[in-house]
This record gives C-alpha cells, structure tokens and sequence, in this order.
C-alpha cells in the first residue's frame, strides 16, 4: 500500500476545501440576502372597431316593414394589439334620402348578430347579423336608402 506523503495530505485537503467552500457560498446565494426588483411595462390602448357594410339597391337587399336583409360582407377594421370578439351590434342613428325618414320612423334593428372573433388588421367579407326594418315602420321611408351608424359591442378574445 502506497504511502501518504505530505504532498498528497495537501492535495486531499485542498480538494475539500474546495469542496466545503463551495457549499458554503452556495448557502450564502441561496438565500443569505434581500433585495429589490423593479419591472416597467405598457399596456395597450383601446382602439375604435369599426365596420362599414354596403347593402346595394338590389331587389333581394331592399327593407320593407318585417323583412331582414343579412350583412355578409361588412369590412371590420380592428386597430387594437389583440383581437376583440363582436357580441352585439345596436344601431345609434338612421339618415336617409327621405324627409321625415330617420331612426324613429325606419324602425331599423340589427338581429341574429353571431359572435365573432377579428383579428388585428382588416378583415373582409364578415357577417354581422341581419338588419330588420320593424313591422310598424312609417310609410314615409317607403324608398329611401338609408346610412345607419351603429355601436358595436363586444370584448378581448381569450
């Protein structure tokens, strides 16, 4: 059997001094002091959605009083950092090319309004519901073609 020398006692000792000294700042770091930590962030802004819809004067997209004529081809412009999801659309004002012809006497309503989901950017061709003419609309609108102005309702999407 080999014979410990001095040199070889220091090269075991130094080996766990290396070792003990590393556990020892290793307990230091891992717990041994306090500290602060600041974070800055931006939130988004929230921007107007909106969507704009051409009906045309063709006979099948023509109101009369009970009929409902489908949006299938709005242009929804979402300006927000997220996607927003469209639950409701209320109409907020009706002009037209008929005097005496406005929101109170159209009786214009948006109905069957599906829940959609629009991404960042513009998306074409969206349905939007139906808009209805009420059944006690007012003659005076037989005719007229009209702009509607609508809120949009809706949410961040998930």
């Amino acid at each position: 059997m080999r014979k410990f020398t001095k040199r070889s006692a220091a090269i075991v000792a130094g080996g766990v001094m290396a070792v003990a000294g590393g556990t020892a700042a290793f307990a230091y770091a891992s717990g041994w002091f306090n500290g602060n930590a600041t974070a800055y962030a931006a939130s988004s802004t929230i921007g107007n959605v909106t969507a704009t819809a051409n009906l045309g004067n063709a006979q099948a997209n023509r109101l009369y009083p009970n009929k409902a004529v489908p949006v299938t081809t709005a242009t929804v412009n979402n300006p927000n950092d997220y996607t927003v999801r469209v639950t409701g659309v209320t109409i907020t004002n009706v002009t037209s090319t008929k005097s005496g012809c406005g929101v109170g006497e159209a009786k214009l309503s948006f109905i069957d309004v599906p829940t959609a989901d629009f991404p960042t950017g513009t998306t074409a061709n969206a349905a939007l519901g139906s808009v209805k003419m009420g059944p006690d609309a007012e003659p005076v609108c037989a005719g007229a073609v009209f702009t509607i102005t609508a809120s949009l309702q809706g949410e961040i999407a998930g």
